[in-house]
């Protein structure tokens, strides 16, 4: 199998298939990330559409220091940074579980969806900066050099920003299990009369 620099130096003297195999091989990490960081599909497609754009502009500048994928996330980031300042993304809450039979109505499903939507809440609600890292090193297994350089700060700011980001996501997960526990304590304690919808 032909390994990254060697399809970045066909692409680069003119081979269409080149490319292709480099974006069947980088997108689906590419997308995973995107739509970790904004929660919506199309967003998700839109970001790895620019990306795609910005890379193919500037495959020239990839010096093979590090590994491509690291330097295409890196892209990725940069395109987002800019639409960010550009306008506010607003943010619609989609479980990532791939092939969910919701129909079927089991209770396992149920609680499975209802963890995805709970998890995938306090993601987004994480300040950006933290975001960003938690998903680079949890979700898409950057090492901490690796994210420092994508992010142009030191490692030790790298470790941080993941340190707060855990904590603020543990804290909103036991926030929202105890909001639920009240809520179910409140409907065995004060049951619904009948007729009335609660």
């Amino acid at each position: 199998m032909r390994d990254d620099r060697r399809l970045i130096r066909e692409y680069l003297a003119g081979s269409g298939s080149a490319f292709g195999a480099l974006f069947d091989r980088h997108n689906p990490s590419l997308y995973a990330f995107a739509f970790r960081l904004l929660g919506q599909q199309q967003d998700a497609e839109d970001l790895c559409q620019s990306t795609w754009l910005r890379a193919i502009q500037s495959v020239g500048t990839y010096a093979a220091r590090g590994s491509f994928r690291a330097w295409l996330h890196a892209v990725a980031l940069s395109v987002y940074k800019n639409e960010r300042r550009k306008r506010s993304l607003e943010v619609e809450l989609q479980p990532d579980i791939a092939a969910a039979d919701t129909a079927s109505g089991t209770q396992e499903i149920v609680e499975r969806l209802e963890l995805a939507r709970e998890a995938h809440r306090a993601l987004l609600a994480l300040e950006p900066e933290h975001r960003e890292v938690l998903i680079l090193h949890r979700f898409q297994g950057f090492r901490y050099r690796e994210i420092a350089a994508m992010l142009a700060c030191p490692v030790g700011t790298v470790k941080s920003r993941l340190h707060y980001a855990l904590e603020a996501l543990r804290a909103a997960l036991q926030e929202e299990t105890h909001v639920n526990e009240n809520d179910e304590e409140g409907l065995r304690t004060h049951p619904a009369e009948p007729g009335r919808v609660p």
